[in-house]
C-alpha cells in the first residue's frame, strides 16, 4: 500500500501522507489530509518540515497538518484509561497533561479514503468513548492554484463536542530563508503591536497590519493573536516576501477564535482555531482554502 497519494491540478500538486503510515503515525497532527508537499507549476516548493535542525526537538510535522485540542475528553479518563483524541485514536492516558512532543499510546480509529485525480475523501468514526462519539469527513481537494481542506464533524456521543481546532502552516515561499523581508499580513485581528510575544525578534503593526522580523531568526519566534475582529470576514492572512513575488493566502470560512504565530529560519507559520461546539446529534463544518501565488 502507498505511504504517499499525489493529488494535482493543472497547476498544483500535492503530497498527502496515507493515514497509518510511518510517515507520519505520531499522536498530535490529524492524519486525515496530512499534506507534507506542495509544488507550484512543477517547480516552486512550499511545504517545510517542522525542523531542519536535527539537534532541535520535533513533533514531525510538515507542510499542511492540522490538531485538535479537546480537553475534556483528556480529564475525563483516569491514568491507564482510554480517551478519544480527534484526528488519532483511542489513547491511553500516561501522565495528566497532553504533551504534543510525546507520542502516546494509540489504537487509531478505523478510517476509510476515496482517492480522485484531484481530491481525498475520508471518513473516520469514532465510538463511544468516556461519553465521546463523532464521525468526522475531510475532503483535500485542489484545484488551479488552490488547496482546499473541508471538515465535518458529527457528534454521535451523549456528551457536546467543546474543542478548538486549527492548522499548523510548515510553509515558507518557494524555500527562502525566513529574515526581516517576510511580511504576514493579518487583517483580521487588532492588537498586534501589543500582543503576547516570545522573544523579543517578531514585531507588529497595527497601522501596516502585518508581522514581521527586525533581524534573521538563530530559533523560534511566537505571538498570541488573541483579538479577532467581530465584523472582519472572510477571515483571511497572506504571506509575502520584499524579496520574491511568490506569496500564500490562507481563506477561512468562520471567524477565527484566536491565531498563534509560529516560527523558525525555514518556515513561518499562522495557526488560526476554529471554535467548534457541537451537541449530540448535530454537526458543524468548516472550510480553509490556500492560494499559492506567483
Amino acid at each position: 500500500m502507498n505511504d504517499i497519494w499525489t493529488i494535482e491540478s493543472d497547476r498544483l500538486r500535492l503530497q498527502v501522507v496515507r493515514p497509518g503510515s510511518e510517515i507520519y503515525g505520531r499522536t498530535r497532527f490529524n492524519w486525515n489530509g496530512f499534506v507534507n508537499r506542495i509544488t507550484l507549476d512543477g517547480e516552486i516548493e512550499f511545504a517545510e518540515p517542522e525542523q531542519r535542525d536535527p539537534n532541535r526537538g520535533t513533533s514531525y510535522g510538515a507542510g499542511l497538518c492540522s490538531e485538535y485540542q479537546h480537553p475534556e475528553a483528556l480529564a475525563s479518563a483516569n491514568l491507564g484509561e482510554e480517551y478519544p483524541r480527534l484526528g488519532n485514536g483511542y489513547l491511553t492516558k500516561t501522565r495528566p497533561e497532553f504533551n504534543f512532543m510525546v507520542n502516546e499510546p494509540c489504537r487509531p480509529f478505523p478510517t476509510i479514503w476515496d482517492v480522485a485525480k484531484d481530491e481525498i475523501h475520508f471518513t473516520t468514526d469514532i465510538a463511544l468513548c468516556q461519553g465521546f462519539a463523532a464521525r468526522e469527513e475531510r475532503w483535500v481537494r485542489v484545484q488551479g492554484n488552490q488547496v482546499q481542506i473541508r471538515t465535518k464533524l458529527c457528534n454521535l456521543g451523549k456528551r457536546a463536542i467543546v474543542a478548538q481546532e486549527y492548522n499548523h502552516n510548515f510553509l515558507s515561499l518557494g524555500g527562502e530563508p525566513v529574515t526581516p523581508a517576510y511580511a504576514l499580513h493579518v487583517p483580521g485581528f487588532a492588537n498586534l503591536a501589543g500582543g503576547r510575544f516570545m522573544g523579543d525578534n517578531l514585531y507588529g503593526s497595527d497601522e501596516k497590519q502585518e508581522l514581521r522580523l527586525h533581524r534573521n531568526p538563530e530559533g523560534p519566534y511566537m505571538t498570541f493573536l488573541d483579538t479577532p475582529k467581530e465584523d472582519f470576514a472572510p477571515f483571511s492572512f497572506r504571506m509575502t516576501s520584499d524579496n520574491s513575488t511568490l506569496s500564500v493566502t490562507e481563506e477561512d470560512s468562520f471567524t477565527p477564535a484566536r491565531a498563534v504565530v509560529w516560527g523558525v529560519e525555514h518556515c513561518m507559520c499562522c495557526e488560526v482555531f476554529v471554535q467548534l461546539d457541537v451537541a449530540p446529534g448535530e454537526e458543524q463544518e468548516w472550510t480553509r482554502t490556500w492560494t499559492f501565488d506567483r
